[in-house]
């Protein structure tokens, strides 16, 4: 199966940064941007507030672009993630966001530098790194807030799941009627 890229309202933030409509014609690095990141040629991806690196067919590549203004942090600690997975966000945070601070930042906001002899700023290494991100977004929407704020917030463990190690495996499997 192919990898969907922007498949949640969050990774698609990220998306429409890389196939930004505010250009005049195609940008001729987007499909081979799209093959590296299906690929897999996007390796070692790092995320931190403000920045994203990755090694992307031999080149190094990071993307550094600003923090939300304060507020932001504001409309994610009120968000109801009652019964939602860990690292997912509803989506409608992402619709209160999107209007005052976007997901992502536009493009001309974001300081892209790669180590191959390609002069323009995004070349298809860039892309992929975002492409890629958009991926891992899609997974785990609340790494779209840990990139854009400066302290993010911390992931509480899911209360439906039980540590492997909390588990005593020679028991595990004895009826109730055995146990009493």
């Amino acid at each position: 199966m192919i990898p969907t890229f922007g498949a949640t309202a969050w990774g698609a933030a990220w998306v429409r940064t890389v196939e930004t409509t505010a250009i005049s014609r195609p940008d001729p690095a987007l499909p081979r941007a799209r093959s590296l990141a299906r690929k897999g040629a996007v390796t070692g991806l790092t995320t931190e507030p403000g920045r994203v690196s990755a090694e992307v067919a031999g080149h190094r590549v990071a993307v550094g672009f600003p923090l939300w203004e304060p507020g932001a942090d504001r409309l994610v600690a009120e968000a109801d993630t009652a019964g939602l997975a860990a690292g997912d966000l509803p989506d409608e945070l992402a619709d209160r966001l999107r209007p005052e601070h976007g997901i992502a930042p536009p493009p001309d906001q974001q300081h892209p530098t790669c180590t191959c002899r390609t002069r323009a700023p995004r070349c298809a290494h860039v892309l992929a790194t975002l492409y890629a991100l958009a991926q891992h977004v899609d997974e785990r929407p609340l790494l779209a807030v840990e990139l854009r704020l400066a302290h993010p917030p911390v992931a509480a463990p899911p209360p439906d799941r039980i540590p492997l190690a909390d588990l005593d495996p020679a028991g595990f499997y004895r009826s109730p009627a055995a146990l009493g």
